[in-house]
């Protein structure tokens, strides 16, 4: 049987966050691209799996990914 289409956000399979959550940016600290959300608690906030490096928190997901994005380009 077809699935009726949900009026809930997309989900990114990869990632289980919804599609509206924007690429997270490397890591400003030590350029590792392996950074991810850490959505299991409150607030929420994206750390690097490389150095350990941490961002702003957030109440939401989405927040945290955009909050992560707009911090300083390191030099």
């Amino acid at each position: 049987m077809p699935r009726k289409p949900s009026d809930r956000a997309a989900i990114d399979p990869l990632r289980g966050f919804p599609a509206s959550v924007q690429p997270l940016r490397p890591c400003p600290f030590c350029g590792g691209s392996e950074v991810l959300i850490n959505s299991d608690i409150d607030p929420k906030f994206v750390v690097c799996k490389e150095c350990l490096a941490f961002g702003p928190t957030a109440p939401t997901v989405k927040q945290a990914a955009e909050r992560w994005n707009k911090r300083a380009t390191p030099p």
